[in-house]
């Protein structure tokens, strides 16, 4: 938050500045418009090339690769097996070769409720501002915690690596704070941290979440491997309920009359679980700057 809030007056003229760009791509747009506008279209207008050289195939000199360049087709087909190979070689070995990803046996399937609140966190581009990789540096390690290993992700798709980081990483956010954190944080982002930019979410506190997918998310999860159990996806939602019941209770002990409903607890379940499977959770007071 401290860097953030120094590099506030820079994101100011990064707006700045792309406005000014952007109005220099309407103004071409409208340039180029006149332009057509001031012409005169002429529909045939007479022009005329100069007559090939006649040039003799067969005693052409040059690279070896002149029988290719001299035929489109020839060079298309040629083009798409060497390329074809290339891909094979690449892509190939990763279907095939199954221990490039190690297991980590405490890394479990997100359940149905903290799917649809992976859903929604992409859905609301949460990934363009906070990412969930912990790189192994030490600068890293003892700013985020414990570093992000390849065998935690097997079960996202897709994944939220990257490198954009306007807020901080949040691979290590589950259980750092209590879910009534996040719900503060989430309806007022500067009630739990002053100066934030991030902008209030509110419509989650309106919006009910459509458990009618749950059973298609659970398949779709299994095409790809996640390995669920064959009869779970009928029953997914009485655990998707049984979880919201756990959360709107934590919610209530502080304080908070909240509907199980809602899409924010569907939210406050993802994170609350990201980055849990190799970590221990330490727990953060919420209190609310304003509540």
């Amino acid at each position: 938050m401290d860097t953030l809030l120094e590099i506030k007056t820079a994101y100011v003229l990064r707006v700045i500045g792309g406005s000014v760009y952007l109005t220099g791509a309407f103004l071409m747009v409208y340039n180029v418009r006149k332009t057509v506008i001031s012409g005169k279209l002429i529909a045939n207008e007479d022009a005329e090339a100069p007559p090939l050289e006649k040039m003799d195939q067969a005693k052409e000199s040059g690279h070896w690769h002149r029988w290719i360049e001299r035929r489109p087709i020839q060079m298309l087909v040629i083009s798409l097996i060497v390329v074809g190979i290339g891909g094979v070689l690449e892509i190939v070995p990763t279907f095939l070769v199954k221990t490039n990803i190690p297991t980590i046996s405490s890394v479990k399937p997100y359940t149905p409720l903290e799917l649809h609140g992976r859903d929604i966190y992409v859905r609301e581009g949460c990934y363009t501002c906070h990412s969930q990789m912990v790189r192994p540096f030490r600068s890293e390690t003892e700013r985020y915690g414990e570093y992000a290993k390849a065998g935690e992700f097997v079960y996202d798709h897709p994944f939220q690596w990257g490198s954009k980081r306007t807020g901080p990483d949040l691979l290590r956010v589950g259980g750092k704070y209590p879910d009534s954190w996040h719900y503060y944080h989430m309806y007022d982002p500067t009630s739990m941290s002053p100066g934030s930019l991030m902008p209030p979410y509110m419509h989650m506190f309106e919006d009910l979440l459509d458990t009618t997918t749950t059973k298609r998310k659970i398949e779709a999860m299994r095409t790809m491997g996640v390995p669920y159990a064959a009869d779970f996806p009928a029953h997914a939602n009485d655990h998707l309920s049984a979880q919201q019941d756990k959360i709107v209770a934590s919610l209530k002990k502080d304080g908070i009359e909240a509907q199980k409903e809602m899409e924010i607890i569907a939210v406050i379940a993802y994170l609350q679980r990201v980055g849990t499977d190799i970590k221990a959770k330490e727990v953060v007071e919420a209190k609310p700057a304003n509540p």
